[in-house]
């Protein structure tokens, strides 16, 4: 095997030029496919790893609809309950549940002022979700708590440092003359609302660049009954201080999550008892991503409803646009091992002699078989490496750019593009796999060569 690996190194020297020329078309071909994988793989962690995320479903009650002639009306079903959440709590795959509920009074909020410059008033969109949902996801998320009930007779207090360490002075929880030491209610916030804000809005109104690090411990006012559309009445209406306690994508994506026994206490006091038990859906934690869809099935055969946020149809998109530019590589590639397959010919043709002189002196036709296709093998090798090398260089080249000269967007990445191990092993065994296809007919014919008739040139 020795000897055979040197003659193929010898004869790659020999005809290097040859070989160059006839590599041109797979190390094109390969840095394409290369380049579209690694997108479409960069595309996919961003869209379903942060905007989509795949380990858990949304569950809501089942709709109904009703067909009056040509109309069909949706007709609202009965919202979930704690009977419904013990029901999926029994499907296979699922390692967790956790009950989400909405504000169903309105609520304004005001302020602003430490991250704008001006405070500003504006409607809150509010919904509660089980604090165990999101423990350890971030830095701080032990605080994200239920808050204990208003005392009822709260400690008197001129200004904060009246209160003990993390309370606030502030109006009493219903109203009333005074000032009292309170609780903030911690909450949570979408990321997708920082890029929206970050990558659109605070351009088109020249508003600074907001960091998640700084906005964390920002305070705001709240009034639970109040309505920026509506006079409300001031006797129900209830005072409290958010505090911004970190980010979450299991948070509502415009507006502010609360614990979910925070928003049951407000739709009770503008409801009754029972709103504190109906909840508008439920978050379901899958144990694997490979478990989604049966979990999904499972799921709707109970009679419930999976709400579709997107990332099906999105992964659908990315794998349709990464498919159709790895063809169109993949036919670089294959004309580029027909491009091979005509050089070996050539080589073969060239080198009978000495393809004679080694039959003659005891080398097999397997040997001389292995000597062409690991020719092939070698060449294939060294084109890839080149292309992926391409490839790398080009994506590096498009991340510049892009950091350079593009605005900035929801969701911009430093990098479009993941390089894996995995990715470069296909590249390169796709490269070598096509010019040892190429070369298979030349090295068949090599190997059926008469020496006695190539000696003597007959």
């Amino acid at each position: 095997m020795s000897s055979l690996g040197a003659i193929v190194r010898g004869n790659l020297r020999n005809n290097a030029v040859h070989f160059a020329l006839a590599s041109v078309g797979v190390i094109v071909g390969i840095a394409a496919f290369a380049f579209f994988l690694a997108l479409g793989a960069g595309v996919r962690q961003v869209v379903l790893g942060k905007i989509f995320p795949l380990d858990q479903l949304e569950v809501i009650a089942k709709s109904m609809t009703l067909d009056v002639g040509p109309v069909s009306l949706g007709l609202a079903s009965d919202v979930l309950d704690e009977a419904a959440a013990q029901q999926l709590r029994g499907v296979p795959g699922v390692r967790g549940v956790y009950p989400k509920m909405k504000l169903t009074a309105p609520a304004i909020g005001l302020g602003g002022k430490e991250i704008i410059g001006n405070d500003i008033r504006t409607e809150l969109i509010i919904d509660g979700v089980d604090p165990a949902l999101v423990q350890g996801e971030f830095s701080g998320s032990e605080q994200f708590r239920a808050v204990p009930e208003p005392p009822a007779a709260p400690t008197a207090c001129a200004d904060d440092s009246a209160c003990p360490k993390d309370m606030y002075c502030g109006r009493p929880y219903q109203g009333g003359p005074g000032k009292v030491c309170r609780d903030y209610v911690p909450v949570i916030a979408s990321p997708h609302m920082l890029e929206i804000y970050n990558g659109s809005l605070r351009r088109a109104y020249n508003l600074p660049r907001l960091n998640p690090d700084f906005l964390i411990g920002v305070s705001l006012e709240m009034r639970v009954g109040a309505s920026m559309v509506q006079a409300a009445e001031k006797d129900q209406l209830l005072f409290e201080r958010l505090k911004l306690v970190g980010f979450s994508d299991k948070a509502v994506p415009l507006g502010v999550t609360m614990p979910l026994s925070q928003v049951a206490r407000y739709n009770v006091h503008f409801g009754t008892p029972e709103a504190a038990t109906r909840y508008h859906s439920i978050i379901i934690k899958i144990e694997s991503k490979d478990q989604v869809a049966a979990v999904a099935k499972a799921i709707e055969e109970l009679g419930f409803e999976v709400t579709d946020g997107g990332a099906e149809q999105a992964g659908f998109l990315i794998s349709v646009f990464v498919l159709v530019f790895s063809l169109l590589s993949t036919i670089i590639v294959g004309i580029a091992a027909v491009n091979i397959m005509h050089v070996f010919f050539m080589l073969v043709y060239e080198r009978q002699r000495e393809i004679g002189i080694m039959r003659a002196v005891g080398a097999r036709r397997s040997d001389i078989q292995r000597i062409i296709l690991g020719e092939a093998a070698c060449v294939g090798l060294l084109a890839g490496a080149i292309g992926v090398g391409l490839a790398y260089a080009a994506s590096r080249v498009f991340d510049y750019i892009s950091a350079q000269h593009l605005p900035d967007f929801p969701y911009k990445p430093e990098t479009y593009f993941a390089f894996s191990v995995d990715l470069v092993a296909l590249a390169l065994g796709f490269a070598a796999g096509f010019c040892v296809l190429g070369a298979w007919l030349p090295a068949r014919r090599a190997a059926r060569m008469d020496p006695a008739a190539v000696l003597t040139g007959r």
